[in-house]
């Protein structure tokens, strides 16, 4: 499928897909894939763009657009563990081409849980969860590769390419983690790390890097560890010292954390190829920052409508902002006010 919006001569490509056809839905000018980034809301209604759909048999088709006329290519197709075919067939279609692309199929196949891991294992100031790919095999083969990588218990077990908090559970033994790896599918295996602070509560905060820039999101905070947007409601809001905790990190959302952190993060920033990005972590005893999880897919929208919470509303402009610089478009009209949680041009 090929389309676009807003001009017959757009410059920009979006590119989106997935391997599962029933995870991709495509209506007119709107589209959803479950599993990618919604970071391109941030360029609100009024961007002009084409939109390619890629597709596991796409260089089967008799019939195939002509994209050597486009100035940026943005690759939505990120999540790396169940998107394989799409994502090398966009590696070969962009080779040669002029345009600049953004994120690039290649980073994102490396951007896997354990991948990642390795990637940023042994990083002064960044405590890094053993993590390890589980291939679908018997549970005693798994348990063997656990016990060789020498993971340390409690063990978080995920399934590949799940997010948004979706765990299969941590579990504290082997004969708990050997009854979990029954069942199809690749699992990924992660050492859990407590990272509840003095007070009994847990903290979970989310940057994101776009170009060169790191932007605070959000630091949720929750009485469990598996701590999750739903916790702003079911667990922040009754807090007033966490709600005015997390508004004084938004009092300069590029600037939020002490010098050892940002060093952290602008290092994270290096080793990462991907040109945006968001990264989950924690803030453990010791001062260390804890990984959670550093990917393209996670989310930068909603933005809950509550009074209270209009302090996080200011990272959306600098956002936007950043986003529009790498991707090489010009500043948005300074009469347009931002809007959080308005329909995307897409």
């Amino acid at each position: 499928m090929f389309d676009g919006h807003g001009a017959s001569d757009a410059s920009l490509l979006f590119v989106v897909g997935s391997d599962d056809p029933e995870k991709l839905s495509v209506s007119g000018n709107k589209f959803q894939v479950a599993g990618s980034t919604d970071i391109y809301k941030l360029l609100g209604r009024q961007q002009p763009y084409h939109r390619l759909q890629m597709t596991p048999n796409y260089f089967r088709q008799a019939r195939r657009p002509e994209l050597g006329g486009y100035r940026c290519i943005l690759n939505l197709i990120t999540e790396a563990e169940q998107n394989t075919k799409v994502l090398e067939n966009l590696k070969k279609l962009v080779r040669g081409l002029p345009a600049k692309v953004i994120n690039r199929p290649e980073a994102i196949l490396r951007s896997t849980r354990d991948q990642v891991a390795r990637q940023l294992s042994g990083m002064e100031g960044l405590h890094v969860p053993r993590a390890i790919r589980l291939r679908a095999a018997k549970p005693e083969i798994s348990m063997r590769a656990v016990e060789k990588a020498g993971l340390i218990y409690p063990i978080i077990l995920r399934e590949a390419g799940t997010h948004t908090g979706r765990i299969v559970g941590c579990f504290d033994a082997a004969d708990e983690l050997r009854v979990a790896l029954e069942g199809d599918g690749d699992r990924i295996a992660t050492e859990f790390v407590n990272f509840k602070s003095a007070d009994g509560i847990y903290r979970k905060y989310r940057v994101f890097f776009i170009g060169q820039r790191i932007i605070l999101r959000h630091m949720l905070a929750s009485d469990h560890w598996n701590v999750h947007a739903k916790d702003r409601r079911r667990f922040m809001l009754a807090k007033r010292e966490l709600i005015d905790e997390e508004r004084q990190l938004f009092a300069d959302p590029e600037n939020a954390f002490p010098r050892e952190i940002s060093n952290v993060l602008q290092e994270v920033r290096k080793r990462i190829a991907l040109d945006f990005f968001g990264m989950d972590f924690g803030i453990g005893p010791d001062g260390r920052v804890i990984l959670f999880e550093a990917n393209a897919t996670m989310n930068f929208f909603p933005f809950l409508q509550d009074p209270e919470l209009a302090h996080v509303l200011r990272c959306g402009p600098l956002a936007e902002a950043a986003f529009r610089d790498l991707l090489g478009l010009p500043p948005r009209s300074p009469n347009r006010e931002w809007e959080p949680n308005a329909p995307a041009n897409a």
